[in-house]
């Protein structure tokens, strides 16, 4: 006796169709969710590759004195006035590497890269240092003599100026000869925020010499 099979109502395959519905949106869903995931993960990547970007060195101040002992130090905040010591310090500095001469290229060129980072753009003291080294190039007279700046005095004058004497010393093969100086140094202290990390090197206080005025003394 053959069966006789007799066809799927209507509402069965329905409910066939609507069970594959479910699934499908079940899985939609889950796709959805991962791609939201996903999504969101980059977006939070992308934020902190942004503010690791404009993440700051701050500069740390330290203070010692002739023996090396620690006077002061701490990390200079925005709003900190820079110590005196600091500035007269720089500016010595600064003094120091115009009127270094050396036969070591290395050393002259550390030196003149010192003094060019206190120094801005379009500025008197840019003028006269363009001035000097085209009179007196560093490497040529290098390879004929020495000179060494030693500070002796250093005064505070009425705004932003110091006044900075020293002796300097010229030797070279045959001869040598000490020569009193002086210069009349006017500065600006611009902050550490915005510098490059090299510039932060070279000159953390962000201590610029606007003009400087150099003359030997005759006494």
């Amino acid at each position: 006796m053959k069966k006789v099979h007799k066809p799927e109502s209507p509402a069965a395959g329905a409910g066939a169709v609507n069970l594959l519905l479910t699934h499908l949106k079940g899985r939609i869903a889950l796709l959805l969710t991962a791609f939201i995931g996903a999504a969101f993960g980059f977006v939070s990547l992308g934020a902190y590759i942004v503010q690791s970007q404009r993440s700051e060195l701050v500069p740390y101040l330290v203070t010692v004195d002739k023996q090396g002992v620690v006077l002061n130090q701490g990390p200079i905040q925005a709003q900190t006035d820079i110590p005196e010591a600091a500035v007269a310090s720089a500016l010595c500095s600064f003094v120091s590497n115009v009127r270094r001469v050396s036969s070591d290229d290395g050393a002259q060129r550390a030196a003149i890269t010192a003094v060019y980072s206190h120094i801005k753009d379009g500025t008197p003291a840019q003028a006269e240092l363009d001035r000097f080294y085209n009179q007196q190039n560093p490497f040529e007279r290098g390879r004929k003599e020495r000179v060494e700046a030693v500070i002796s005095n250093v005064i505070a004058q009425a705004g932003s100026t110091y006044q900075i004497d020293w002796q300097e010393r010229v030797t070279g093969e045959m001869s040598s000869r000490v020569t009193n100086m002086r210069a009349l140094i006017s500065y600006e202290v611009s902050g550490s925020r915005g510098l490059s990390p090299e510039d932060l090197l070279l000159n953390p206080l962000g201590i610029y010499v606007t003009d400087f005025v150099v003359s030997p003394l005759l006494v």
